[in-house]
């Protein structure tokens, strides 16, 4: 229940930034945040749903990154991306991915990324360390008046995993633009 309310919230939040306030005077939204960037990275703080016959949550730290790779369309460029986090609790996580997927700029003034990856899920737990796939999906809101090529950042990830392990993540932080 925590977890769906957590995702109403997220996309209720997108919903929310999406359009410009009445009367306000709109920032190029082209040159700012990380829109239009060949190469983002981002950092935040997330929280951590390890599925492995029972739940747990964890808080963690992550860090990624996105590149262009090729136009696909005039509004849709394949990207490479890599995430990495640290989870913190019993045991500690160190959630690893990296994968291909698109990036779509006319979100009115979100920027959303999206993608699949291979996965892999090193822990202090003892045992084998589980490996799979990773869905991925991010969305970074511009932030000009703070800096022209910083981005507010929100993510969601669901790994599925070997030995019936999987990992549900939810993350919020910062993009920065290169």
């Amino acid at each position: 229940m925590t977890w769906r309310l957590l995702t109403a919230v997220t996309l209720a939040a997108a919903l929310l930034v999406s359009g410009p306030a009445r009367g306000a005077k709109e920032a190029p939204i082209e040159a700012s945040g990380t829109k239009r960037s060949p190469y983002i990275g981002w950092v935040g703080l997330g929280l951590y749903d390890v599925i492995s016959g029972g739940s747990s949550v964890y808080f963690g730290f992550h860090a990624g990154g996105a590149v262009s790779l090729v136009q696909l369309t005039r509004d849709l460029p394949l990207i490479g991306w890599g995430d990495f986090a640290l989870t913190i609790g019993s045991d500690l996580f160190f959630p690893l991915a990296a994968g291909v997927g698109v990036r779509y700029d006319k979100a009115g003034p979100l920027q959303l990324l999206g993608g699949v990856g291979f996965a892999v899920l090193p822990h202090t737990g003892g045992g084998t360390t589980p490996v799979g796939v990773r869905l991925m999906g991010t969305a970074l809101y511009p932030l000009p008046k703070v800096n022209r090529n910083l981005s507010a950042q929100t993510q969601i990830s669901f790994d599925i995993l070997s030995d019936s392990v999987s990992l549900f993540a939810w993350t919020v932080g910062v993009g920065y633009g290169f």
